[in-house]
């Protein structure tokens, strides 16, 4: 199998996260307020969690401004409030900067300075020591952020940076989710195990959240879904290649761990492949056929290249967050 490209490893650390997200995305998923509800028994240290987050309307592609998706107590709930009210505050902060903010004593006067009318009222209501994660992963970016608090201040016990991270990857993906349009239910129904399927009653024919172990199984998913949705043979071989070549790379290059979704639409079936892993380097994009160039022939780009000769249309966003892959392929005929 030739890889995409090749990417630095990760280390373990970062291998640890990429597996703890799509372990959080197929136990509490597609529903973010599920997973939020969970958040401090998954993040060790947090004493309550708020998510602020735009939205996207059902059918349009316009996006709202951020507004409060979730308050684990009536603190956080009056966190969120205080910091759309005063405009002011962490998830502020880390949504505009896309960079994490952590106060881990809000009663230090550098905070009162940054959030005068946030701090004091912060400390009111009994928080001391407040995080703020931009909703940035896979290469998509939310306006808004995720939220944590404790009341009691200082750097002992802070929540667990990879669990934490983690957590707020997962919660982005979930609301990318939201982004497609597509009822997701069924194929989250039978858990996190790699390759479930989702019955006829929903749009996603599949959801699956992927490592070594399941790729060649995956396979097989793939080609009796192609066929039964109306793809010829070459057609639905070519599908089936592209796809693996993409989650081939995910599983040597962007982390370990992926995630895979295939819908039908219109006239296509369409296939997401997405990592959280260090994205693809500006010196592979854009693909040109493998190993013409002398002086790019140590990239290893025909796997991107496959995808893009055997899909119908790629679109391909990748950043320091990952790389996210959406091939579409047209049907040759519709299904009875």
């Amino acid at each position: 199998m030739s890889g995409i490209l090749r990417r630095a490893t990760s280390g373990a650390d970062h291998n640890g996260r990429h597996s703890r997200v799509w372990e959080f995305v197929g136990a509490y998923g597609p529903d973010v307020t599920r997973l939020c509800r969970a958040g401090t028994g998954l993040i060790p240290g947090v004493t309550g969690i708020g998510l602020s987050a735009g939205t996207v309307e059902p059918g349009r592609s316009e996006r709202t401004g951020p507004r409060t998706r979730f308050a684990s107590d009536h603190i956080s709930t009056r966190l969120e409030s205080l910091q759309h009210t005063l405009d002011e505050g962490p998830c502020r902060d880390a949504a505009s900067t896309d960079r994490p903010v952590l106060a881990a004593d809000l009663t230090g006067g550098s905070w009162r300075r940054r959030w005068p009318r946030f701090t004091p009222a912060a400390l009111d209501a009994g928080v001391r020591a407040v995080a703020a994660l931009p909703l940035h992963a896979g290469a998509v970016r939310h306006d808004g952020a995720l939220d944590l608090y404790r009341r009691t201040p200082g750097r002992r016990d802070l929540p667990d940076p990879v669990a934490a991270g983690a957590f707020a990857a997962a919660v982005t993906e979930l609301l990318t989710l939201e982004r497609l349009d597509l009822d997701f239910t069924g194929a989250f129904r039978d858990g996190c195990h790699p390759g479930s399927v989702a019955d006829s009653a929903t749009s996603a024919l599949l959801s699956c959240w992927f490592d070594r172990s399941i790729l060649r199984p995956t396979r097989g998913r793939l080609h009796a879904l192609s066929v039964a949705h109306g793809l010829s043979g070459q057609d639905a071989h070519r599908l089936v290649t592209a796809v693996y070549e993409a989650m081939a790379n995910v599983v040597e290059h962007g982390g370990g761990h992926g995630q895979l979704l295939m819908w039908l639409r219109d006239d296509r079936l369409w296939c997401e492949v997405s990592d959280h892993g260090p994205g693809i380097p500006d010196t592979v994009l854009p693909v040109r056929r493998p190993f013409t160039d002398p002086r790019t022939r140590h990239l290893d780009s025909s796997g991107l290249w496959l995808c893009q000769q055997f899909s119908t249309s790629v679109d391909i966003a990748t950043d320091r967050t990952g790389t996210r892959m959406t091939m579409s392929f047209r049907l040759s005929h519709l299904p009875p």
